[in-house]
């Protein structure tokens, strides 16, 4: 797979749990940006179970491409999009939480990220 719509052509893994349906629509969408049907396979609550269906090939997963460094694994191809866009991520704490120690992390943090932009 190379494109967004070439994703038509595999089920994508279901992520069960408690998450909001604009997350499953990003992560797990239902169509492809030209509005061909893509199929769902199993489901999965962790990356080591979506990792060994991958690999028993049941279906696939979308992931950042830092996975492949993360859960390299025999039978699991990463293959890169070339239409779609960075995933992004950002630092969260639980509301109250945001203690001194947290505020030094995100600073931190922020200033290590901003280091490492090209």
């Amino acid at each position: 797979m190379r494109r967004t719509e070439d994703l038509a052509d595999v089920p994508l893994l279901a992520i069960e749990g408690e998450v909001p349906d604009y997350w499953l629509d990003h992560h797990v969408p239902s169509r492809t940006p030209a509005g061909r049907p893509i199929g769902r396979g199993p489901g999965v609550t962790n990356m080591q179970e979506a990792l060994m269906l991958v690999a028993a090939g049941r279906g696939a997963l979308l992931a950042p491409a830092h996975t492949a460094a993360y859960f390299a694994r025999p039978g699991v191809a990463y293959v890169p999009f070339t239409d779609a866009e960075p995933t992004g991520y950002g630092l969260v704490w639980r509301l109250g939480h945001d203690t001194g120690a947290v505020a030094a992390f995100a600073r931190t943090a922020r200033e290590v990220a901003g280091a490492m932009r090209p």
